[in-house]
């Protein structure tokens, strides 16, 4: 009997762990998303776009 108590409490304990991470912890939208500056130094290190382009980008950019 007191064994069906602990697992009730540690049932209750999960669920309101994980609708609190749910809710309560949700990670900024903003710090998953690149930068325009990241995406213009990725596009080119892959070649992409010219060193002269990704200047002329870079100065608008700052």
């Amino acid at each position: 009997m007191m064994f069906m108590g602990i697992f009730w409490i540690l049932l209750l304990v999960v669920v309101v762990f994980l609708i609190g991470k749910l809710f309560f912890n949700q990670p900024n939208q903003s710090s998953n998303r690149e930068t325009p500056l990241e995406i213009l130094q990725k596009e080119y290190a892959k070649g992409n776009i010219s060193e002269e382009d990704y200047l002329e980008r870079k100065k608008h950019l700052q």
